[in-house]
């Protein structure tokens, strides 16, 4: 079992206290989810900062999946390696506990994403203290009672290893003959003033609607954009291409500023989805 790392930091420790602080997020920002089957999205982006901060941009990912699935498909989520501990693609077998629950892992469709790539290793020690995946559960756990999940942490930030994860999970999910979804969880532009931040996230977002993953990484590294989930937002693109997808859609952008009323120095969030 993979223990909460920063339950009362990121999010409320209680449960109660944090179905209250996830709906708090849907009601200020997407409003609350409402289950559909529309069936027509492939993966999201969503942010992982303190719930207060970012949950309310979260929501609109969230809302969307609610909408696109009344059943939840299993869901792979990819988040940046913050620690720098373990394996350079780490990919976790433990159920997740949160305040909420156990998040049942998918150790079938794990091992066969494992077996389908050179390079991602089965590794818990990435996961102990990480809390770019963590943070997104609740929220799924609110939408959906049960569900099942794999869980990946990116130390690795290069295009061959994007392309060779998303390619993974791909012919996982065609040798399962089922619906795979991805959420890459990052935030955007850190430690800027809001001005600065928005123009540099702007050039990665032109790339990411473009479902042009190479130019994405080469704005990323030339402008120096500090979006620190580059990697795992490169999976989604290239999965989502892989799946027919063919451009994707900024939901909501934002950052800490609109909560805080700082806007010296800010770090910024975006919803982005990858419709089919």
């Amino acid at each position: 079992m993979r223990y909460p790392a920063v339950e009362g930091a990121f999010y409320p420790s209680g449960e109660e206290q944090l179905k209250k602080e996830v709906e708090r997020a849907f009601s200020k920002g997407a409003g609350l989810p409402e289950l559909g089957d529309k069936k027509n999205l492939i993966a999201v982006v969503s942010p992982h900062a303190g719930y207060v901060y970012s949950g309310w941009v979260a929501s609109y990912a969230y809302r969307e999946i609610a909408e696109n699935y009344s059943q939840p498909p299993t869901f792979v989520i990819l988040g940046p390696n913050h620690t720098g501990k373990g394996s350079g693609v780490a990919l976790s077998r433990e159920d997740w506990e949160t305040p909420l629950g156990v998040a049942s892992n998918d150790r079938e469709l794990g091992k066969l994403i494992q077996k389908n790539s050179r390079i991602v290793d089965f590794d818990e020690l990435a996961h102990q203290s990480e809390h770019s995946v963590e943070v997104q559960l609740p929220f799924l756990q609110f939408i959906y009672k049960d569900f099942k999940f794999v869980p990946i942490c990116l130390g690795l930030g290069d295009y061959e290893t994007a392309d060779g994860i998303a390619h993974a999970i791909l012919k996982a999910s065609q040798e399962m003959k089922r619906d795979i979804f991805v959420i890459a969880s990052s935030d955007f532009t850190h430690f800027e003033d809001a001005q600065s931040a928005k123009k540099k996230d702007e050039l990665a977002l032109e790339a990411i609607k473009r479902l042009d993953a190479k130019l994405f990484l080469n704005e990323v590294e030339n402008n120096n954009i500090s979006i620190c989930g580059y990697a795992p937002i490169m999976v989604a693109i290239i999965y989502s291409k892989l799946k027919g997808g063919k451009e994707a859609k900024v939901l909501k952008y934002a950052n800490s500023g609109d909560v805080t009323k700082d806007y010296h120095e800010v770090v910024a969030y975006c919803s982005v989805a990858f419709p089919k």
